[in-house]
């Protein structure tokens, strides 16, 4: 799906981004993830770190796009039309589903550590991703036959996973 987004225009080249959020770093804090602003390019942490300076950037300025620094991560955040995006490689923008790519990457995970399918409707992960009940839902949605066909795609090819 093409992402409607009404602030793609204000994207700046604005370089690689930091390895550090520069306000914590003033105030001595610590962060969990990185964001980078693509208006100006401040590098500030996400909203699970303490500080959620990314947020507060957003808040102090009205710059409305930000994108992960987290290595593997394509995504792209608009603070005004809150929307997930990531570069098409057809060019423009495509919409995700944060809540999908969240729990795709920790089935991917899940796997890897060798916990076995179908996942337990009530497995939740170590820092309280709800796994099963991610699991449960796109298995429903495959039922209805209401599940997105890439989303589809994209969960039939984890290693060992029948519907």
């Amino acid at each position: 799906m093409k992402a409607t987004c009404t602030h793609l225009g204000e994207i700046r080249d604005v370089g690689p981004g930091l390895d550090v959020c520069e306000s914590c770093v003033e105030i001595g804090s610590t962060w969990v993830h990185l964001r980078q602003c693509l208006i100006c390019g401040r590098t500030g942490c996400c909203d699970t770190s303490p500080n959620q300076h990314a947020s507060k950037h957003f808040a102090e300025t009205a710059h409305p796009v930000m994108r992960s620094l987290e290595d593997g991560e394509d995504w792209t955040w608009c603070f005004v039309d809150e929307q997930a995006m990531r570069p098409d490689p057809r060019g423009g923008w495509s919409l995700i589903d944060p809540g999908f790519e969240t729990g795709l990457w920790y089935a991917q995970e899940a796997l890897e550590a060798g916990v076995p399918l179908p996942f337990p409707s009530d497995l939740t992960t170590p820092d309280g991703f709800p796994l099963g009940e991610w699991s449960t839902t796109y298995a429903q949605q495959h039922r209805d036959g209401s599940i997105d066909p890439d989303q589809q795609d994209t969960i039939e090819a984890l290693p060992g996973w029948r519907w």
